[in-house]
């Protein structure tokens, strides 16, 4: 030994060596693992879900094979998320598993968010080397020095088949955790942590919160692992499944709503379900003991830098599911990329998510309540931010709309935002649920003039994209805020529009009313345009309501007072209307010329989308008059107009009577094709009627193929659509068709009965002409089959 060294020797065990300091130490690790080396933490016997994870980090640990390296798994994700629960699920399998491990398990929470009880990267290689059997008097007093001698040990249990298993609970955001990684390639190691570990190499898992029926189940687990014969959850499934909702099923807080059901055994899920209705007392009932939701969302909040906790808690505000960059900007009163920049850093932290299409993100919703109550109690002025939120959501939305419904008057894309109407149908679409929860908010805040403004431009959009129910609270509370501020216009605007949609919603009576208390209005006020607009309204229900010569009358008297006042597009599509409501009264001369004029009229004014619709219309007129053959030519110009019919309700509409048009010319399969296109986006959109009118079309090609078991199918299914929205007159057509389909069968008395049916349905809606045709079609079955029919009218 030369003069001036040290050399240490510890005899027995598992050899390594190392120099610390300039001096050799060589130390011996136990024959045994140290008891160290296999105490986990006891893990829940009430695990639910993540078996994906689970499976993939089981996969991710096994033995790999000859000069792969171990594998490294980081999990992630909210604070009460349930990763220290995963990890030790997967660690306990992992030990079970025959030659995995044989050197152990090295298990340390890091408390890596926690300031009073946080590890250090010093201190926690200290404990470890404690673990792995090192003296205290061989452990070194630097960090780097016992990074060293921690892997060392590791690599030399590896060489000696003890292979160690490293779990490193709940790290904290801070990259000295890289001294506690294993660096030989055949230690694998488990690593939780609240922010995102993508820059290690390894597999990155992140944890949402459960689906609802897992969340159930978790609940359901949690307690019956203390009260195996409770039947709470089981016996009260939708009040379990809405306290699921009201936690976001965070797993943390669904556990500790397990113990306190566990407290009191007869408490009912109804009466926990009440208590957490209350957004703001729900984070105080989800707390029991030492263990709470909010006392694991302050730990990462106090994490954050100044500008990230002030934006953490202004994104509370946003009034939809999920919210934009842009629109956050606004809100935070910063630019886009420094907005953008802090919104990278609260994902990262998992204090928000991203969401497609990237610039969208979304807070969990107990995390937003704290993030509220942390607002509430900040002393931030807020006010100007959410100010400047709500005018940019009707700047944008006013522009969106005018692109999307008044293109030849929509002002340029630099000043508009938008280029094309498909990117403001794009825009709207994506920050539909925001908008509306931001006009119904400001209702309830009695911000009755935002609320009218937001309104107005937002209702036409749901409107046309048949989102009706939506369309209808929106309406109403514009009506109401209009009335708050004795702006009378606005009321009778939205009156009408409510008059629309409640046609739509087939609720025919409520509308006609709607749009007389519009028209009334605007008698009063003298307002010639908005007088037009609602009268060609009023047309459109009473069209619904089969009073024809009503519905020309108003179509007509609006198509003047447009004229009057210099609106030719207003007058174009009043007169459109009055030709579709021509072709029912089968005044097919006056309503072709009509309809041929008012497509000249459009395509000149440049509004492509009436001019399609007008086309279709024409199409029908034609059809009607006996020239299917020009009514196919006219339908598919309707359809090939470029920028025309970009809403997906027009445009199934116009699918489906193409359908019916090619049916008519014997083109069966393109007729099937353009139906079930259209069928799709009815059903998606839940517009009952038109897919009943589609599927009774269907039902006819199917007829002209022959396929009659098929046909009266098809047609049953419509019949039970005309039901379902009490249109009595769509049922006698779809009768009609079954008839039809049951006399190509054979089915001759059958047919019959329902061609009775329909004539009587027939005569109750006014339809006098039909009634005639069916009862001279029961004349001519009869006299076909020699099948005997009740007199008509009679019931069994």
């Amino acid at each position: 030994m030369t003069s001036g060294s040290t050399h240490n020797h510890i005899s027995g065990g598992v050899f390594f060596g190392v120099v610390i300091q300039g001096q050799y130490v060589s130390l011996t690790l136990p024959d045994r693992p140290d008891p160290a080396l296999a105490g986990l933490p006891r893990r829940s016997s009430a695990f639910v879900g993540r078996r994906e994870e689970l499976d993939r980090i089981l996969t991710a640990l096994a033995p790999t094979a000859r000069n792969e390296p171990a594998g490294v798994v980081a999990v992630s994700g909210l604070a009460g998320s349930g990763k220290t629960e995963l990890l030790l699920q997967a660690a306990h399998q992992a030990m079970r598993q025959d030659g995995w491990f044989p050197g152990g398990v090295l298990h340390i929470d890091l408390h890596g968010y926690n300031t009073d009880h946080r590890m250090s990267a010093k201190q926690a290689l200290g404990t470890l080397l404690r673990a792995l059997g090192i003296p205290p008097e061989h452990v070194p007093p630097e960090v780097e020095e016992r990074a060293l001698v921690y892997r060392s040990a590791l690599s030399a249990l590896a060489a000696a088949g003890r292979r160690v298993l490293v779990v490193l609970d709940d790290a904290p955001a801070t990259d000295k955790i890289r001294h506690l990684l294993p660096s030989d390639g055949n230690t694998a190691t488990l690593i939780s942590a609240r922010h995102s570990l993508a820059e290690l190499e390894g597999l990155a898992l992140t944890l949402r919160e459960l689906p609802a029926g897992e969340g159930r189940e978790l609940l359901d687990s949690t307690l019956r692992s203390a009260l195996p014969e409770d039947t709470r959850v089981t016996a009260e499934t939708s009040e379990a499944d809405r306290i699921v909702a009201l936690c976001g099923g965070l797993p943390l807080a669904l556990r500790i709503l397990a113990s306190l059901l566990v407290d009191v055994p007869t408490r009912p899920l109804s009466h926990l379900c009440r208590d957490l209705e209350d957004g703001h007392s729900r984070l105080s009932v989800l707390s029991r003991e030492e263990r709470a939701v909010t006392a694991a969302f302050d730990l990462s909040y106090r994490q954050l830098t100044k500008h990230q906790a002030k934006l953490f808690r202004l994104v509370s505000l946003h009034p939809g599911p999920h919210f934009s960059t842009e629109a956050t900007a606004e809100l935070y009163g910063n630019p886009v990329k420094e907005t953008e920049r802090l919104l990278l850093d609260l994902s990262r932290r998992h204090l928000i998510e991203p969401r497609n299409p990237y610039g969208r993100w979304r807070q969990h919703d107990l995390v937003r309540l704290y993030a509220r109550q942390r607002l509430m109690s900040s002393g931030d002025q807020w006010g100007k931010g959410f100010i400047r939120l709500l005018c940019y959501f009707h700047k944008m939305t006013t522009s969106a709309c005018e692109k999307l419904f008044h293109s030849t008057q929509s002002r340029p894309a630099e000043k508009s935002g938008f280029s094309s109407r498909s990117e403001a149908l794009e825009w709207l679409e994506t920050e539909r649920h925001t908008l509306t929860s931001a006009t119904l908010l400001t209702h309830r805040a009695k911000d009755h003039f935002i609320c009218v403004a937001l309104a107005a431009p937002l209702s036409k959009f749901l409107m046309e994209m048949r989102y009706l129910e939506e369309a209808g609270r929106v309406l109403s509370a514009g009506i109401r805020s209009s009335r708050k501020r004795k702006d009378r216009f606005n009321e009778a605007s939205f009156l009408s529009s409510l008059g629309v949609t409640l046609r739509d919603m087939r609720k025919l009576r409520r509308s006609v009313r709607a749009h007389h208390k519009a028209i009334k209005i605007c008698r009063e006020l003298k307002k010639r345009r908005a007088l037009a607009g609602a009268l060609n309204n009023l047309g459109l229900s009473l069209h619904e309501q089969r009073k024809f010569e009503e519905a020309v009358a108003a179509h007509t008297e609006a198509a003047h007072l447009f004229k009057r006042a210099g609106d030719r597009i207003g007058r174009a599509h009043a007169l459109s209307n009055a030709g579709e409501t021509l072709t029912e009264m089968r005044r097919m001369g006056e309503a072709v010329r009509t309809l041929g004029k008012v497509v000249k009229a459009l395509k000149k004014q440049g509004d492509l989308q009436g001019y399609s619709q007008a086309l279709g219309s024409l199409a029908k007129a034609v059809r009607e008059n006996g020239d299917p053959e020009r009514a196919v030519e006219l339908h598919r110009r309707a359809l090939d107009v470029a920028d025309g019919l970009i809403l997906p309700h027009g445009r199934a509409v116009e699918l489906s009577n193409l359908g019916g048009t090619l049916t008519m010319v014997k083109d069966f399969e393109a007729a099937l094709a353009a139906q079930q296109e259209a069928l799709k986006v009815f059903r998606l959109l839940k517009d009952r009627r038109g897919e009943a009118m589609t599927l009774g079309n269907m039902g006819l090609t199917l007829q002209g193929q022959g396929e009659w078991r098929q046909a009266v199918r098809l047609h049953t299914l419509a019949q039970e659509a005309f039901l379902e929205i009490n249109d009595d007159h769509g049922l006698a057509t779809e009768l009609v068709g079954i008839a039809f389909a049951l006399h190509g069968q054979g089915n001759n008395t059958e047919a019959l009965e329902n061609l009775e049916l329909a004539v009587g349905l027939y005569r109750l809606t006014g339809d006098t002409e039909r009634a005639a045709l069916t009862l001279d079609l029961i004349g001519r079955v009869q006299a076909r089959s020699g099948a005997v029919l009740r007199p008509v009218g009679s019931h069994p």
